[in-house]
């Protein structure tokens, strides 16, 4: 039914993503889910809510919250260096990237890593990532 927009009135879909992506909703509900099937607990229901309280906590104290560790990070590199080169294409880091959900970039890496990253500036990238899409 085309007569909302012929009046002029609001689209409902349009305004409720709006809303769902300036409050970053989508990124909550991604972030639970993930760690609802990463840790599967008997109590879904007190899993979510300790970590949504864990959420508050970290954004009143200023602490960036990610599920991915520094290990975790630094063993995705060593998935992509199998031959322990030290250092992986721009296409294995985007592709790094995307195994950990992050679909649109926003470091960027630096001039000299134009066709290889080293391992320490993977690190420092791709935290810079997961900070960016930080729920606190």
């Amino acid at each position: 039914n085309g007569s909302a927009a012929m009046a002029g009135l609001p689209d409902p879909r349009k305004e409720a993503q709006a809303y769902i992506s300036e409050k970053r909703v989508d990124i909550l509900f991604q972030e639970l889910g993930t760690r609802l099937v990463f840790e599967r607990p008997e109590d879904p229901n007190a899993f979510l809510l300790s970590v949504l309280e864990g959420l508050k906590k970290n954004r009143s104290d200023k602490v960036p919250s990610t599920f991915f560790t520094t290990e975790d990070v630094m063993t995705l590199f060593d998935m992509f260096d199998p031959t322990g080169r030290g250092e992986i294409s721009t296409a294995q880091y985007d592709n790094a990237l995307l195994s950990l959900g992050v679909e649109n970039p926003t470091v960027t890496l630096p001039g000299h890593a134009s066709t290889k990253v080293d391992r320490a500036t993977f690190a420092r990238c791709v935290k810079e990532e997961l900070a960016a899409l930080s729920l606190t």
